[in-house]
């Protein structure tokens, strides 16, 4: 069977269908060859899951501002706009999970974790020269039975908690750093920042009760918190014990949409900070960094679909699947 043959048979059968190149070029693209095989019945095709960076109805790029975001209709520029993947798996119409399997050998990623940058110049705020590492797919494959029918997608924010606390020095990328993960980790006993997601409100940061104090910034970082560690057994290889996990699981209604041909997966800085005032900060760092008792992560983390306190996990309002035309 020729490549083209595959692909039109792959395309009649699955309500997956394709999932867009980085390039928006081509549909189900292989390397070296055939996009395809057969084990059993089931093909194993290669595919890219494309992500969307958005505040609102704006694309999200480095170098503008961006007017009203927030509770108290803040214009700010992005510093940062990075998260990472873990996990991802198809859901057909019956339930069924079909794990999706991370190609390693492709930039930004491993066979367990990807790093999704929405930068599109290098250093966001600090230069126009275009970022190299920019990244909004996930290149995988995945093995499909004809008679399937996918109905959602799921994945994992975060990085997996066995890759989470060994030194980032020594790491794969996208997990080294200095490398791919320089700004995105806490230190190698606390982990990495899942989400890397800071902007610059363009009046500063300042603190109600102290004129004293003031940032640049206003951040949404998850991560693990409450870790306690021994450093003597992390090196040994021992797990990190970390009682709040922060991983949210996000799991998406394709709609009857197909993923990669007309949907995309997209994540809406607007919704996450619509009830945060990105011009206050009321406590500890700028933003929220997790701690548990900073009084700006309460939305945020509710907004990501996890609990707070005495507040139990909601549905998420963060991603979501949108349409997306080659």
């Amino acid at each position: 069977m020729s490549f083209h043959h595959a692909l039109s048979s792959i395309l009649q059968r699955h309500t997956l269908a394709a999932f867009i190149v980085s390039s928006g070029a081509a549909l189900l693209t292989g390397c070296g060859g055939s996009s395809s095989s057969t084990v059993g019945g089931a093909e194993t095709v290669s595919i890219n899951v494309p992500f969307t960076a958005m505040a609102g109805d704006t694309e999200i790029t480095c170098q503008e501002d961006i007017p009203s975001l927030g509770s108290h209709a803040t214009t700010v520029r992005f510093a940062d706009f990075r998260f990472y993947v873990h996990d991802i798996k198809l859901i057909t119409d019956e339930g069924q999970e079909i794990a999706v399997v991370m190609d390693a050998s492709e930039p930004g990623q491993n066979a367990q974790v990807a790093l999704l940058d929405f930068r599109d110049t290098l250093g966001c705020s600090e230069g126009t020269a275009a970022n190299p590492n920019y990244k909004n797919s996930v290149s995988a494959t995945v093995s499909l039975s004809p008679e399937l029918v996918i109905a959602k997608v799921r994945f994992t924010l975060g990085v997996p908690a066995t890759l989470n606390h060994a030194p980032p020095s020594s790491a794969e990328e996208p997990l080294r750093d200095p490398g791919l993960a320089s700004g995105m980790s806490w230190g190698w006993q606390n982990g990495y920042k899942f989400t890397g997601l800071d902007v610059e409100p363009v009046a500063g940061v300042s603190r109600p009760g102290n004129p004293s104090w003031s940032s640049l910034k206003w951040s949404a970082h998850l991560g693990n918190t409450g870790c306690t560690y021994d450093r003597q057994a992390l090196e040994q290889g021992a797990d990190q014990e970390c009682p709040s996990n922060n991983r949210p699981t996000i799991t998406l209604s394709l709609g009857g949409r197909q993923l990669g041909k007309d949907a995309a997966i997209k994540i809406d800085y607007a919704q996450l900070v619509s009830d945060s005032d990105l011009s206050t900060d009321e406590a500890y760092a700028s933003g929220c960094m997790s701690k548990a008792d900073d009084p700006e992560c309460e939305s945020i983390f509710i907004k990501f679909g996890l609990p707070w306190g005495s507040v139990e996990a909601a549905e998420q309002a963060v991603f979501s699947i949108i349409e997306q035309q080659l």
